[in-house]
């Protein structure tokens, strides 16, 4: 049931992208990368693919059934920090979830995009209702879709003995065509730090009006 549901998700993301429905595509791949995790917590263990399926809260039941299931399964820091096998496992799986949250979510970093006017090589320009069509777009949102399909894959044939042809590494090159942002760091050169993402397309923004200003 869950890795359809991640595989439709991802299939999901692939139709919204070349349908030039670019912001939207990154929020089904986070729901692929959700609901294929948590499959795998759920694989090897009887118990706990029951509970999933059987925590049903109801007028009746105690409050304790909600809170059971609110805190573990319907958690998604738990499920990461589940089907993590240490703690830079986990780092990476959570750096790499913020990104696509940030990038999908009502964020001012999921509303516009830098590209070139004939005032600005590096303007802000909207997304705007609809489609857009840029190849450019495109090109550059398939190949983060790409890398997190990857990503869950790689996870299956690790937890699952299973050989699918797959080799994947977190990447922060990778993670900086997601994000778009990245800051230098001496040890890899490029570090994407998903705390401060949004906070950049902020200060990218800011700093345009307060130019438009100073120009009247």
């Amino acid at each position: 049931m869950l890795l359809t549901r991640s595989c439709n998700a991802f299939a999901s993301a692939v139709t919204l992208c070349t349908n030039g429905l670019f912001v939207d595509s990154y929020n089904s791949v986070r729901v692929g990368l959700e609901a294929g995790w948590l499959s795998l917590i759920l694989k090897n263990s009887e118990v706990r693919a029951l509970e999933w399926l059987t925590l049903v809260p109801s007028d009746t039941s105690p409050e304790v059934l909600e809170k059971q299931y609110r805190n573990t399964y319907g958690s998604l820091a738990w499920i990461r920090k589940e089907v993590s096998m240490d703690d830079v496992d986990l780092e990476q799986r959570t750096n790499i979830y913020q990104v696509l949250s940030t990038k999908s979510h009502a964020n001012v970093a999921s509303t516009f995009f830098v590209c070139a006017s004939e005032s600005d090589p590096n303007d802000l320009c909207l997304y705007g209702p609809g489609p857009l069509a840029s190849h450019e777009h495109e090109l550059k949102f398939l190949k983060g879709i790409l890398y997190c399909l990857k990503y869950i894959l790689h996870d299956i044939q690790t937890r699952c003995d299973c050989d699918l042809g797959v080799t994947w590494s977190y990447d922060n090159i990778s993670l900086f065509g997601i994000a778009g942002v990245g800051f230098a760091d001496e040890k890899t050169g490029l570090k994407v730090v998903p705390s401060k993402v949004n906070a950049h397309y902020q200060a990218m923004v800011l700093l345009k009006l307060a130019k438009l200003q100073g120009s009247k």
